[in-house]
């Protein structure tokens, strides 16, 4: 129950003592009953339409995380299917992304449902990229994530099949999402997965190859500055970190995949650094 009364008390009893009591005092309460009511009044509409923007905040990430999840299985379900037959590697990357999701029964069953539907020939996903679109709006790291996991997929084979080009190429163009920026998606794809597997193999004789890797995941040249490279570093985490992603829209069952990617991102970042260290050391060493 809102206390519709407690402006008007409050305003008449500092009213009538501002007014030095008696009869202007009187006049004083009077106005200031007025006013504590019209106060009142703001504080409800202030509250009310806090509460309406409160709800249509909710109500639209929700549209944006439903619109972000649907797409993803569609595609990947597209993308596996457009050379004609789905292989063991992708499906296999596609239930990884289900179990990293942690998804629960109901929630795997949609994704399977979606990916089955994103398959069929006959399915249009023209709708699924245009409403994916519309609620990502300005959020551009939305889409990026998005195209990477697409593009994750297509390499789950090793190789990138030219219908496979093609059908993220034809999504990427729907999306308005750049073919310039998936080509370097697709660069840097190639590189994460080399540079992530040869990190878990642990194997010393490939660090020069593995440093290239590394270059690549950062999205720049050996030759880069330090400052540059802080700089990459930045970026690449404000557009890959968990909590972020969450802010602008990405469904929470997609954090593990975030999280997998900034420590990808760190590691490079720190390989890259201990390098530039031992290069500015020998320098040093020789100059002395």
């Amino acid at each position: 129950m809102q206390l519709i009364w407690l402006g008007p008390l409050i305003g008449l009893i500092v009213g009538y003592f501002l007014a030095g009591g008696g009869v202007v005092g009187v006049i004083g309460a009077s106005v200031g009953a007025v006013l504590g009511r019209k106060f009142d009044t703001v504080v409800q509409l202030s509250n009310g339409l806090y509460h309406v923007a409160h709800r249509k905040s909710e109500q639209r990430e929700g549209d944006i995380q439903k619109a972000f999840f649907d797409a993803t299985f569609i595609c990947l379900g597209r993308v596996a299917k457009c050379d004609g037959v789905v292989c063991q590697a992708e499906i296999n990357w596609t239930m990884q992304v289900m179990e990293r999701m942690g998804l629960t029964e109901e929630k795997r069953q949609d994704a399977i449902a979606l990916f089955d539907k994103g398959k069929s020939a006959n399915y249009d996903i023209t709708f699924d990229l245009i409403r994916l679109q519309k609620a990502c709006g300005r959020r551009s790291t939305l889409p990026q994530l998005f195209m990477e996991m697409l593009v994750q997929e297509a390499l789950a084979d090793g190789t990138l099949a030219q219908k496979e080009w093609a059908a993220l190429t034809h999504i990427a163009s729907t999306i308005q999402f750049s073919v310039s920026k998936l080509e370097r998606l697709v660069k840097s794809a190639q590189a994460y997965q080399e540079f992530k597997g040869k990190k878990a193999e642990g194997r010393q004789e490939s660090t020069s190859e593995l440093l290239i890797k590394a270059y690549s995941v950062m999205g720049v040249l050996p030759t880069v500055s330090r400052t540059d490279l802080k700089k990459a570093y930045r970026r690449q985490m404000n557009q890959h970190h968990p909590d972020k992603m969450i802010a602008r829209g990405l469904p929470e069952e997609m954090v593990t995949m975030a999280t997998e990617k900034t420590q990808a991102i760190r590691a490079a970042y720190e390989m890259i650094q201990l390098h530039q260290d031992k290069e500015k050391r020998t320098i040093t060493e020789k100059g002395g």
